[in-house]
């Protein structure tokens, strides 16, 4: 069993669906985890228990051990990262998970607006928590960050701010696991689609959202976070899809293409189909892998 006795967790967004999820499991096999969430009663009358102390509490109650804090990581990670050290000393995972998604097709009022709150959330947030966290998960010796893209990097209709800024993770963790090489980081992500809050208040058919519930459910996702935050996993810098038991690689590729120094936009017409033809594609290089393509190969 692949265990994390000893290991110390940061899970941002922990207190709701998938990052409650992903906490639970992790402090199940043996970590500690720090619960980061910002919602709930930020007063502290007690009134509504914050989702963060919540899962805290579940965790304990178990036997495990967790500490919680919500602080807001596009505003304050160096805090979220100094309550981990402060709770248990030193920090080797961290879990990227929190995250906003708002629809706003392009052209209405306030897209421009949504796209830079939820690149504020889910990008800004991601790499500010990574940044402050390296130092730490480099004098871990084994290192790991996991963060969330989205299926939907693919393309999805009015949802162009969530979309771009789960882009953006993708491309992020291919740059930080070449940036962690050298320091025994693994950085990857997934790309998770599964029955949660978001979910729920979606605005997508019914009959989906019964298939998420019965078939997709954040546990499932959270068996691949376990994985890649695990000391064992050599994988680096990749993004896997993980939904309702079914993982499949997410890779950027680049076919053998068309060339020609004296190209026209008619000769360009006239090749159409060769410059996007899929049959001559090759994945993209990931950090480590052997017998691919990589952008130095293709410069």
């Amino acid at each position: 069993m692949l265990r994390f006795d000893g290991k110390v967790a940061l899970v941002t967004g922990g207190g709701r669906g998938l990052g409650r999820s992903h906490a639970l499991l992790l402090a199940a096999r043996g970590a500690s985890v720090l619960v980061n969430d910002l919602g709930g009663d930020p007063t502290g009358s007690g009134a509504s228990p914050r989702p963060a102390d919540e899962v805290v509490a579940e965790i304990k109650a178990a036997g495990g051990t967790a500490a919680a804090n919500h602080d807001d990581v596009a505003a304050d990670a160096e805090a979220v990262v100094q309550a981990a050290i402060d709770a248990f000393g030193k920090l080797d995972i961290v879990v990227n998970n929190a995250g906003i998604n708002v629809p706003a097709p392009i052209g209405s009022p306030g897209a421009v607006d949504q796209i830079r709150r939820q690149m504020e959330v889910n990008f800004f947030g991601t790499a500010a928590i990574a940044a402050a966290a390296w130092p730490h998960l480099a004098a871990s010796g084994a290192g790991r960050i996991v963060n969330t893209s989205s299926p939907t990097i693919v393309g999805w209709e009015g949802q162009t701010p969530y979309v771009t800024s789960k882009a953006a993770v993708f491309g992020f963790t291919r740059c930080l696991a070449l940036e962690g090489k050298a320091a025994g980081i693994r950085v990857n992500a997934i790309a998770p689609t599964a029955y949660t809050r978001l979910a729920e208040e979606a605005d997508i058919p019914d009959s989906l959202k019964e298939t998420l519930k019965e078939k997709m459910t954040p546990s499932m996702a959270s068996q691949l976070v376990a994985y890649f935050a695990h000391e064992a996993c050599a994988v680096t810098g990749e993004t896997f899809l993980t939904q309702g038991g079914l993982m499949q690689r997410i890779a950027l590729t680049m076919n053998e293409g068309y060339a020609n120094p004296d190209t026209t936009p008619e000769d360009i017409a006239e090749h159409l189909a060769q410059i996007v033809d899929d049959a001559t594609s090759k994945p993209l290089g990931i950090v480590g892998s052997e017998g691919e393509v990589s952008l130095l190969d293709i410069v």
